[in-house]
This record gives C-alpha cells, sequence and structure tokens, in this order.
C-alpha cells in the first residue's frame, strides 16, 4: 500500500509539474500579446514621418508655375497663365514629370489663389468693358457659372478670391456704390450669394483677404492699417454684418488657418505659432521660430518651416506637436500643401540666397513667383 501510495503521489506530481509548466507558458503568452499590441500605434506613429521618395518636378519658369492643388492620394491640378493669357488647367501624376492638360478657361484671379482645395473647381473674374464677371468653373466638365457682376464705374473692383478649407465657401472683397468695402459669399452647395458688411472695423484698412469656417458661419479677415502691424479678424456673422471677436497681428507670411469652428492657428510677428479658442478665449503656444506652416485637411498634422531653413512635420493632439521630425533642409517654402491622405506633402519654394542667412524666416508667398531659383519638391511618406 506504501509504495502504490508513493507511485500515486509520484504520477500526481508530475501532472502538477506538467500542468504547471503549461499554465506559466500560457500565462506568459498572455502578458506578451497585449504589450505587442500596445507597441503597433507607437511603430506606425514613428513611421508616419518617414520619407519613403523624394519627387522633383522638371524646371519651370518663374512667372509662370501658378498655383497647385491635390485633386487626389497621388495627383495634383496645376492653374496658370497660357499662351493666349489665359488659365490653363493641367493635371501631375507620378513621377510627376510630364503634365496632362485639361482645359483652358477664360477666367482670372488678382493672386493665384482660384482653385479650390480640392482641386475641382476654379474660381475667377472675367473682364468686360466696364464690369467683371465673377464665375465658378468645374474643372471635371468645364462648365461655367456666373455668381456675380461687378461694376467698375462704382470701383467694385474684386481684390482676392480664397475658398473655405472644404471648397463649399468662396468669398471676396468689393466696394458698394457707396465706397464701402463689402464681403461677397458664394455657396457652391446651395448655389446662393450673400453680401455683408464691416461696420465695426476700420473703413480705410485694407483688406487683402477672408476666408470662412467649414460651417459658414465665421469669417477670418486679414487686413493692414496705416501705421499698424498686419493683423487678422476673426468674427461671426450677425445678420447682413461681420462682427468682430479677436484682433492679433501677423508675421509677414500674413498666415491665419482654421483648426476647426472654434479654434484658430496663426504665427505671430515673433514667429510664434500660437492656437486661439473662441470658447474660452485662450491663447496657447504650439511653437517658437517658426516661419510659415499647413495644415493637414482632417487637422491631424501640420507642416511648418524654421529659422534654419528646414521643413518639419508633426502630429497634432491638442495644443501638443508630436513626433516632430525634419523631411527636408536647406529649403525655404513659400507654399506647403498635404495630400488628401497625409500621405505626401507638396512644397514650393527655393534655397536660401547667397550671402543670405539660412536662420531668417520663409519669404512671403509672392516671392515665389519673383526669383529664378523656385523649386517644387514632393516628400512622400511610409504608410
Amino acid at each position: 500500500m506504501n509504495i502504490k501510495h508513493i507511485r500515486i503521489g509520484l504520477c500526481l506530481g508530475i501532472l502538477l509539474l506538467v500542468l504547471s509548466g503549461c499554465m506559466s507558458r500560457l500565462r506568459s503568452e498572455t502578458i506578451i500579446i497585449p504589450d505587442k499590441a500596445e507597441e503597433v500605434p507607437e511603430d506606425r506613429g514613428g513611421e508616419a514621418f518617414e520619407v519613403r521618395t523624394l519627387y522633383r518636378f522638371p524646371y519651370m519658369h518663374e512667372k509662370s508655375v501658378g498655383e497647385f492643388r491635390w485633386s487626389g492620394p497621388e495627383s495634383l491640378i496645376r492653374a496658370y497663365w497660357g499662351d493666349k493669357g489665359n488659365q490653363t488647367i493641367e493635371r501631375y501624376v507620378p513621377p510627376y514629370e510630364k503634365p496632362q492638360k485639361l482645359l483652358n478657361l477664360d477666367l482670372y484671379t488678382t493672386d493665384l489663389t482660384g482653385l479650390s482645395p480640392d482641386g475641382r473647381y476654379y474660381a475667377g473674374f472675367s473682364f468686360k468693358s466696364a464690369s467683371a464677371d465673377i464665375s465658378v468653373a468645374s474643372l471635371s466638365g468645364g462648365t461655367v457659372q456666373v455668381i456675380d457682376t461687378l461694376d467698375f464705374s462704382a470701383r467694385q473692383i474684386p481684390r482676392t478670391l480664397t475658398w473655405s478649407d472644404n471648397s463649399r465657401y468662396f468669398s471676396y472683397f468689393s466696394q458698394s456704390e457707396q465706397g464701402e468695402t463689402e464681403i461677397s459669399v458664394y455657396d457652391t452647395e446651395n448655389k446662393t450669394k450673400k453680401n455683408y458688411t464691416m461696420p465695426d472695423l476700420n473703413k480705410t484698412a485694407y483688406f487683402y483677404s477672408i476666408k470662412l469656417s467649414d460651417d459658414g458661419s465665421s469669417a477670418l479677415i486679414v487686413k493692414a492699417e496705416k501705421g499698424k502691424l498686419t493683423s487678422f479678424v476673426l468674427g461671426r456673422w450677425k445678420g447682413s454684418q461681420f462682427v468682430s471677436e479677436y484682433e492679433h497681428t501677423l508675421n509677414d507670411n500674413l498666415q491665419v488657418d482654421w483648426l476647426d469652428k472654434d479654434r484658430i492657428a496663426f504665427v505671430g510677428t515673433d514667429g510664434t505659432l500660437f492656437t486661439y479658442d473662441r470658447r474660452n478665449a485662450g491663447v496657447s503656444v504650439l511653437l517658437d521660430q517658426v516661419g510659415s506652416f499647413e495644415l493637414s485637411k482632417d487637422r491631424q498634422y501640420i507642416a511648418y518651416t524654421t529659422e534654419e531653413a528646414t521643413i518639419d512635420v508633426a502630429k497634432l493632439q491638442g495644443n501638443n506637436l508630436l513626433n516632430k521630425k525634419s523631411v527636408y533642409r536647406g529649403f525655404v517654402a513659400a507654399q506647403m500643401a498635404w495630400s488628401p491622405d497625409n500621405g505626401a506633402l507638396f512644397i514650393q519654394g527655393r534655397k536660401p540666397y547667397d550671402g543670405v542667412s539660412a536662420a531668417q524666416p520663409a519669404a512671403p508667398k509672392v516671392e515665389l513667383y519673383d526669383n529664378f531659383n523656385t523649386q517644387l519638391i514632393i516628400v512622400a511618406f511610409k504608410q
């Protein structure tokens, strides 16, 4: 009996050791699997800014570079002055060496901002003997719709055309018959146009641009007044009037943009990148020593230039920048644009001038069309 009990005890002991070993291994694997699963987002976040390919566009004469907009994850639309003085629309696809001509438009803009952000429309004006028609053209079908006529005899001269980020609204300044500056807003979805006055803004100010929020309820106005620094005004529509809420000075790039319907981002005169939240009137600092910036369409990422003539990218999370990384060096960017899927960054700019310190902030956008060193590149990221 003792021997039998001993054998049974040994068998039970061996069985417990085997089960204990299996359970130990199962516990070890159970712990490791969640750890690995948690590491995946961090790895992807780091790889989001790994450069996969660098595309360089062929040389273009600096006076005919024109404007570019993404029309898909890899395709861009370009609008520029054609040989006959009208707007020529072209499409570029990888490897971005030879464009495909789409159409010609008898429409013009004074500041090369006619293309909508999604690359589907072109807004511009056509001249008549004593007036100008403001029109919107569909680039897919070439149809043109006249939405306003401005009378030159009443000094109704359009100054700029600016699209909202979702390509629904475009707006411009003109002058009423009484000589007062007005805001005109066209809704491409509802096919309606509205005019607004600006009673609480200085009537002697020069207005550079006006950009609506995606919901059309608010606007950002960039303006200049004699003896003062250039600034922007954030405000809302109240009936047929624009009502100011917040104002701040800007750096030479005149950059201010929407983060959402209540928050904006802008670069102050000292190169500080700020955010402003109208809900609590809070101002936050995102970064110092910034020249210009560009937000992705979903407002999840930002590209910005530094005083060291580099182009950096980062992820936006609240009032913080995560995973900051330099993706191009020795370059002064005049314009940047994220692809719709955030997989690439289009850049227009130049190398720093000989004899000029690379630590100077990025030049104003107009300089893009005035120097012979203009370069166009696409930085494609690993995804």
